[in-house]
């Protein structure tokens, strides 16, 4: 029998879905992506590099979609380490063990919640009761809060529903009003006061309170947001909705390092501004080392494609980027790629695909140009398919793009 049958008799279409809009993100630590934002990123703790996370997205998803075992994931999961030469932390059978059931059960019980937001549903099972797992080794609270039935709609759902922490296997469990009866109750209970403990963000420094019972990054209900972005909304509001900077999902730190102090460029990197486009497209590839094509590793491993065609427009014919506003930077703006002082990945509202989301990485290198006093900035973003590269001068605008996942910053005095 599959492993996940501990977590339901099949997987089933909303869990699939669930997992199956997830993005795959690189990360530094497992503080990169917390709480409800597991509902559109997935992420292995410690992997940086793209392919090692979509690697273990797709042995999850065989899990889930084509009910893997552990022994199968774990298969996988050797093959991905000894290809990518990934070095994690902890045991081969716990990490892959951690790996393997968290992210099933989370997509089964996020299922589960989508199941239970149907209206016709709630009306017709309006209660909801926890249950313990049973597990010998439990947390006292879960303990205490086996048998608690509240209304569905009962806020404390929002922060208590399972799972609670890692290894939980606690559910909640549907009622109707007459299977509350039949279990000798007349009426949902009230939910109890929770004590919390003070958890602090080591990167950040910000304290969050975290109900007692529950381990930090679960006070959420899974699927949650998920479903609010799976919302339709009415058409006059879609364009705003959709290019707001609410609408991204905010990821990684709250608070941000400061850039490396910029490096100072010669004046004379500087391009004239009156060539024709296919010496600046020349000069930029050229930058790679490549006269035609190139297979440029950037400093996290992950490989971007180098040529020409980088610059050929819908119709196929070679023309310089929209994004490049001043051609006597081109050749600068390959400093991003090549020497970035920070590398972050983030999701992006997809404007093509209202309600989904894109994977975006950016990457972001602080020069001065000899002789002038304000640094300069180059970045080189890569999306969906797509890219875009600017030289940004003013330094506001430069920070707002400094956000999401910070997976890469060059040391100080680095070069």
């Amino acid at each position: 029998m599959p492993d996940f049958a501990d977590y339901g008799s099949r997987p089933f279409n909303e869990a699939i879905d669930y997992f199956n809009q997830k993005l795959p993100l690189p990360t530094n630590g497992w503080q990169d992506v917390y709480g409800q934002q597991h509902d559109h990123a997935f992420m292995v703790a410690g992997a940086t590099k793209k392919s090692i996370v979509e690697g273990f997205a797709n042995a999850v998803q065989g899990a889930i979609s084509g009910g893997e075992t552990l022994h199968d994931f774990r298969k996988r999961f050797d093959s991905i380490v000894k290809s990518e030469g990934w070095d994690y932390h902890g045991s081969r059978n716990w990490r892959s063990r951690l790996i393997y059931e968290t992210n099933i059960r989370q997509a089964y019980n996020a299922g589960r919640e989508a199941q239970m937001a149907d209206p016709a549903f709630q009306e017709q099972f309006p209660y909801r009761e926890y249950r313990h797992s049973g597990a010998e080794n439990f947390r006292p609270e879960h303990k205490a809060w086996d048998g608690l039935l509240l209304l569905a709609s009962d806020a404390w759902w929002s922060v208590h529903s399972p799972s609670n922490g890692y290894g939980c296997k606690c559910k909640a469990f549907p009622h109707s009003e007459r299977s509350m009866q039949r279990n000798g109750k007349t009426a949902p209970e009230q939910a109890p006061a929770d004590e919390f403990k003070e958890y602090v963000d080591k990167r950040t420094g910000e304290v969050r309170q975290i109900p007692l019972g529950i381990d930090p990054g679960f006070e959420y209900r899974p699927g949650e947001s998920w479903l609010r972005h799976r919302t339709l909304k009415p058409a006059s509001s879609l364009a705003s909705s959709a290019t707001s900077a609410s609408a991204q999902i905010p990821l990684g730190p709250a608070a941000k390092p400061s850039l490396p102090a910029p490096a100072v460029v010669p004046n004379a990197r500087l391009m004239r501004a009156d060539l024709p486009d296919s010496d600046y497209i020349k000069a930029f590839v050229g930058e790679f080392g490549a006269a035609g094509t190139a297979l440029f590793k950037d400093i996290k491993n992950d490989a971007v494609l180098i040529n020409a065609g980088l610059f050929n427009n819908a119709n196929g014919t070679a023309a310089l980027s929209t994004a490049i506003k001043d051609k006597r930077y081109t050749t600068l703006l390959a400093r991003a790629l090549i020497r970035p002082d920070e590398i972050w990945s983030l999701l992006l509202p997809d404007l093509a695909r209202p309600g989904k989301y894109k994977l975006t990485r950016r990457y972001i290198n602080n020069f001065k140009i000899a002789g002038e006093k304000k640094p300069s900035y180059s970045v080189f973003e890569t999306s969906a398919g797509t890219w875009s590269a600017s030289i940004i001068v003013d330094a506001a605008q430069a920070d707002k793009l400094r956000q999401g996942v910070l997976i890469y910053r060059r040391a100080e005095g680095e070069q």
